[in-house]
């Protein structure tokens, strides 16, 4: 063995080359896995908390969560079109109210649901939906999955958010209202952005193995999700084309972004939202007075 090139080794630009370089990328790539697992990968179930009882009323409560689809309908004043729209209708009266992200994955969607206005940074206080879950409302309308579709998240990132989100009403007693992926022009969306942008969609589509995901696959994700996990008599699932017959982007409802609603395409929603929650408070009330017996309510 000749000591001498050994020491050479050890003195050479190689060496200590690799003994800066490889310990940068073993740290980089640790990072991107990091990333990747944030970014890429459904939440894990978080610990539930106490709410208030419901109160004694003759009123449906009906929270509003989710996505740029529930900021859009507090900007909108969408609260007030539904109440409106539920009024029209029957009894019981109707009271709504909405908070909403845009741009929020189903992911983010669920971990709003265990932020409280009491956030640390004040700005994040309008995406903070567990002050409306501790209300104990009656029904929980989920706006959520467009953003999934858009940015290229797994069918089963898709999945697993939803069935938690599903999950936590259910255990605190709220009927969740689960509403279909609306037929948005998704690809549009994106082409719209600037070119790096773009590329930068694509690449990442290509790399996580999502890039033929559209917007039906995410639709019969969910309903498999729901009769899988045996959660699909649970909800109120309301089908796009409730509210949407044309399927798909109408400049009469939509605005130009071909992604969200204009004031009458949320007329149009909220008015389907307000029926679909009587109707289905209706029968479940039916079905418990014939449960309870005569004489008993």
């Amino acid at each position: 063995m000749d000591i001498g090139k050994i020491v050479d080794f050890f003195y050479s630009r190689f060496f200590w080359r690799v003994c800066v370089l490889l310990p940068l990328f073993i740290a980089a790539i640790t990072y991107l896995r990091g990333v990747y697992r944030d970014k890429f990968t459904p939440s894990e179930e978080l610990p539930y908390y106490d709410i208030q009882p419901r109160a004694v009323e003759d009123t449906l409560r009906v929270i509003i969560v989710g996505d740029s689809w529930a900021e859009f309908h507090t900007n909108l004043s969408g609260d007030t079109i539904l109440e409106r729209a539920a009024r029209r209708i029957s009894r019981p009266p109707v009271r709504s109210w909405t908070r909403g992200k845009g741009g929020a994955l189903t992911k983010e969607i669920y971990h709003y649901m265990f932020e409280s206005l009491e956030h640390e940074y004040e700005e994040y206080a309008d995406r903070c939906t567990q002050e409306l879950i501790e209300s104990h409302p009656d029904y929980c309308v989920l706006f959520a999955g467009i953003n999934d579709a858009i940015f290229q998240r797994s069918l089963e990132y898709y999945q697993e958010n939803m069935r938690l989100m599903i999950r936590m009403l259910l255990h605190h007693g709220i009927r969740p209202v689960v509403m279909q992926i609306p037929m948005v022009d998704a690809a549009w969306a994106i082409d719209y952005k600037p070119y790096l942008h773009r590329t930068a969609h694509h690449l990442k589509a290509r790399l996580v193995g999502t890039r033929q995901n559209t917007i039906p696959k995410y639709r019969e994700a969910l309903t498999e999700m729901l009769a899988s996990t045996r959660l699909k008599d649970s909800v109120l699932y309301i089908p796009a084309d409730r509210w949407d017959k044309k399927g798909g982007w109408d400049e009469a409802k939509y605005i130009s972004d071909r992604v969200h609603l204009n004031m009458h395409g949320y007329h149009v929603l909220d008015s389907c939202i307000a029926a679909e929650i009587l109707s289905d408070w209706t029968k479940r009330h039916a079905s418990r007075r014939k449960a309870s017996g005569p004489g008993k309510d």
